[in-house]
């Protein structure tokens, strides 16, 4: 292996977490309601705030800690962190980092909260599960 197709490898992979962990992981995750979840809320992204949501998947885990209503924080499968924001769009959740384009959820009727956790399929069906789940506080450095 080169070390061009090292960097590219790299790359691919922080990818692939980024859009995992911002595209699918909130949008697959709040498909369904959450098992605390009674009714609709007013403040989809509230129960975020302050919480990280931890992807685990084939390119490995994904953490991503919602600092305050606007600023979040990516622990990359590679170790890395990025910075971005996220916003609530009427009833979805939108996060973007870099120059990249703003991810949006579909709606979502009830917010997710500390303690919720499931799986969803891989984009590669042959591949395991994606696990997630909400932990309480940053669960990262």
């Amino acid at each position: 292996m080169t070390k061009n197709s090292k960097h590219i490898l790299t790359a691919t992979h922080l990818v692939f977490g980024l859009a995992l962990g911002l595209a699918l992981g909130l949008a697959l995750l709040l498909a369904s309601p959450p098992a605390h979840a009674a009714k609709k809320s007013g403040n989809v992204g509230s129960g975020l705030i302050g919480n990280t949501v931890i992807l685990n998947g084939p390119a490995g885990t994904t953490q991503i800690f919602y600092k305050n209503r606007d600023d979040l924080i990516i622990k990359m499968p590679d170790g890395k962190t990025k910075r971005g924001w996220w916003r609530v769009k009427g009833r979805s959740i939108c996060t973007k980092t870099g120059d990249g384009p703003e991810s949006c959820t579909p709606a979502v009727d009830v917010p997710p909260a500390a303690g919720d956790a499931g799986t969803y399929p891989a984009p590669d069906a042959s591949a395991p599960p994606i696990t997630w789940e909400i932990r309480k506080g940053r669960a990262f450095k």
